[in-house]
């Protein structure tokens, strides 16, 4: 078993895990993770991480909204975020970006508008931001060069090898997660084969898209999980990913991988770990 697994996006507020949270904390902190980054996805799961965060001592939070829940926001909706960003626990602003994949995505200027304002909160309030990137690479490097100081991560990335490097080049992490194990992640293959170890973050995006080909759901004490594929995907799957990533590079074990993203995500998010 591995030991120090650092999460930094996940979606522990989700309905399949509710009513069993101390429980699939306690599961999780017994196969090696250390600590998870609970991510705000709109206004209400961002006040959401932050009680998670102020509730549970291996969770930190980020707050913020992402893409596809742009459309009728509330006016003040930045003073809130700034507001929920002022307990100790809030770590980055996140998850925000574009997505131009979701077939009922918001337009794209709503999308713009939405991330040039959290992006210009991050630079106020001196955090880092967790980037939610769908088929939207140009445009997000487009804005984030409009943003020379804003530091922080590429959630679940899934770019071409040609924009990933220019947001390498840029400072930005990247973050790697489950989906490495799937058949049509060739681009990520081809990432985990030439990015920096210092530039190397690990997710699950719990419980979306858990390590491929797992065929039964886990159970935790009796307790079946489900998530949105049929089975949540967890944090300890991060396991996965580092061996996968390790396979892939030939230059250092599991173990290693973990650790070095362990380093990095203490760094960027300043975490208590």
């Amino acid at each position: 078993m591995y030991s120090g697994i650092v999460d930094i996006h996940a979606h522990m507020d989700d309905p399949c895990f509710r009513g069993i949270t101390d429980l699939v904390l306690s599961h999780q902190k017994a196969h090696g993770v250390e600590r998870i980054i609970q991510s705000g996805s709109e206004l209400v799961s961002s006040q959401r991480s932050v009680a998670m965060a102020e509730k549970h001592d291996m969770i930190s939070a980020s707050v913020g909204v992402y893409p596809n829940e742009v459309v009728g926001l509330p006016d003040h909706y930045i003073d809130q975020l700034r507001e929920l960003a002022k307990s100790s626990q809030v770590v980055a602003i996140g998850e925000i970006g574009m997505d131009y994949g979701y077939e009922l995505h918001p337009p794209a200027e709503t999308q713009e508008k939405a991330f040039r304002e959290q992006l210009s909160l991050a630079v106020e309030l001196n955090l880092p931001v967790v980037i939610h990137n769908r088929e939207a690479d140009a445009d997000v490097i487009r804005i984030l060069q409009d943003y020379p100081s804003v530091h922080g991560a590429i959630h679940r990335v899934f770019s071409p090898l040609k924009y990933a490097r220019i947001l390498l080049k840029m400072g930005f992490y990247m973050s790697i997660g489950p989906q490495i194990t799937y058949p049509d992640s060739e681009c990520l293959v081809d990432l985990a084969r030439e990015i920096p170890m210092s530039q190397l973050l690990l997710e699950t995006d719990a419980p979306f898209l858990p390590t491929y080909g797992m065929k039964e759901p886990p159970l935790l004490a009796e307790r079946r999980i489900e998530g949105p594929q049929g089975i949540a995907a967890l944090p300890s799957m991060i396991a996965d990913v580092a061996e996968k990533i390790a396979s892939v590079r030939n230059d250092c074990t599991p173990q290693e991988i973990i650790d070095a993203a362990r380093v990095n995500a203490e760094k960027l998010f300043r975490l208590p770990i």
